[in-house]
């Protein structure tokens, strides 16, 4: 589905009409300034990197955050050049969650990230770094970084260990990447990553062979794996039966075993129904879903509000207008209708036309309580209007009781009926659920026109 919304358009229609206006007539448009504000629901049409989605990795979310925003301010500033404030879009795009190396940093006392300045001291000859500012294959950092750090670091003492952030070209990218070394006595030399420790270590024994089978060729013939094929083939399958009851997503073995005699470790990752090889410096994709993107327009740019995995929508009915208008009986009672007992203009419910009443007329003649209403225009009695829903009607009167198991995931989209006010009709508008503070939020974007 795609929704574009220009209420610029409502006035072209009343300019065209032969009638004088009037709120009975044109409900919605007393002193309502023209504006282009979008909504737009839909597919992301914009270019993916090259694996064909976005990733998240898993400790790093904010980086992978900050490039999806970026290609869907491209699309949105493509397709809608011109918007004003109070804009928004829900885009659907594909994003890969991500587990990145679980190789560990050493311990280093200083991070630092070399700039053009830093490349050019390297030599800016071709094939030096200073060239194009960063290092490649024909670049090896190891070349250079050693002598950059003994005069950065100079005055450091035996042990010191920094990090040094670097761009690296390959395959026609430049991404971020790091080394970090040491100081000895004889110099700086790159200190490695801390390696991964498995979850359980299985050296196996006569009987695991045996396990797997004793005939001529079988691994318990001889105790041995006869190929790495062989191994490869075996191992899921003995690990599966080893660890039938006690295996949990994620779960790392490192199995060391025999392949013709020759002693070999490999270790293996359980991903929930099967059991894999798994290679710890390399980043694993857990899996490729669908999310909802919300980005909002501050009148200046686009940015990203939130990243969600499902919209669920919620509309009222007469036992929601209703809790509302026993709510403010109960604690608003000066805002209660003085000609029935089936509707209030505090939050403007009507349990008799199961809507939500915004007659600005009707507010500010008969229900302007101590003023409060005096000398506002009607777009600030609407903004009134609107935050009483957002901010306490929605999230802390009904939502609790309309949502059973509330998710953060998960935006909640509640739909109203309006009489008066911005127009006749139905709106939206969404929240989300914190689980931390076992409240719901608006994500304080305008009333959308369903």
């Amino acid at each position: 589905m795609n929704k574009k919304l220009i209420y610029g358009l409502c006035a072209a229609s009343f300019l065209m009409t032969a009638c004088d206006y009037n709120e009975d007539n044109f409900p919605g448009f007393d002193q309502e300034p023209l504006t282009d504000v979008v909504y737009y629901e839909g597919e992301f049409t914009g270019k993916y990197p090259t694996e064909g989605y976005f990733s998240l990795v898993q400790g790093d979310e904010e980086s992978g955050k900050a490039t999806i925003e970026k290609a869907l301010i491209e699309m949105l500033e493509d397709t809608y050049p011109y918007c004003d404030k109070g804009s928004s879009a829900k885009i659907k795009v594909k994003v890969a969650d991500v587990m990145p190396s679980q190789e560990k940093e050493p311990a280093y006392e200083d991070a630092y990230e070399l700039s053009t300045a830093d490349y050019d001291a390297m030599g800016t000859g071709k094939n030096e770094p200073g060239e194009h500012d960063n290092f490649s294959y024909r670049i090896d950092p190891n070349d250079y970084l050693p002598d950059f750090c003994a005069g950065k670091y100079a005055d450091k003492a035996e042990g010191f260990i920094c990090k040094i952030i670097y761009k690296y070209y390959s395959n026609r990218v430049t991404t971020t990447q790091a080394k970090y070394y040491k100081k000895g006595a004889d110099g700086w030399t790159e200190e490695p990553l801390i390696p991964y420790d498995a979850d359980k270590k299985l050296p196996l024994e006569e009987q695991d062979y045996d396990a797997m089978g004793i005939e001529a060729g079988e691994p318990g013939a001889n105790d041995t794996f006869v190929s790495d094929e062989q191994a490869d083939a075996y191992l899921p399958i003995f690990l599966q039966n080893k660890y039938t009851y006690v295996a949990k997503e994620g779960l790392t073995v490192e199995v060391t075993y025999k392949v013709s005699g020759k002693e070999k470790k490999t270790i293996y990752r359980y991903n929930g129904s099967a059991w894999e090889v798994y290679n710890p410096k390399a980043s694993i994709v857990v899996s490729v879903t669908e999310r909802i993107t919300v980005m909002k327009f501050d009148g200046k740019e686009w940015k990203l509000s939130n990243l969600i995995s499902d919209i669920k929508e919620l509309s009222l009915t007469n036992a929601e207008y209703t809790k509302l208008v026993e709510w403010v009986k109960e604690n608003k009672p000066e805002f209660m209708s003085t000609q029935n007992t089936t509707s209030e203009y505090y939050f403007g419910a009507d349990t008799k036309n199961n809507n939500i009443n915004n007659k600005y007329s009707t507010w500010t003649q008969y229900y302007n309580v101590d003023g409060y209403l005096n000398d506002l225009k009607d777009e600030e009695i609407q903004v009134i209007m609107d935050e009483r829903l957002a901010k306490e009607a929605f999230p802390l009167i009904l939502l609790p009781d309309m949502v059973d198991n509330p998710d953060p995931d998960i935006s909640y989209t509640v739909i109203y009926k309006i009489y008066g006010g911005r127009g006749n009709g139905n709106y939206a508008m969404s929240f989300y659920y914190s689980k931390e503070d076992n409240a719901y939020t608006w994500d304080e974007m305008a009333p959308v026109m369903q």
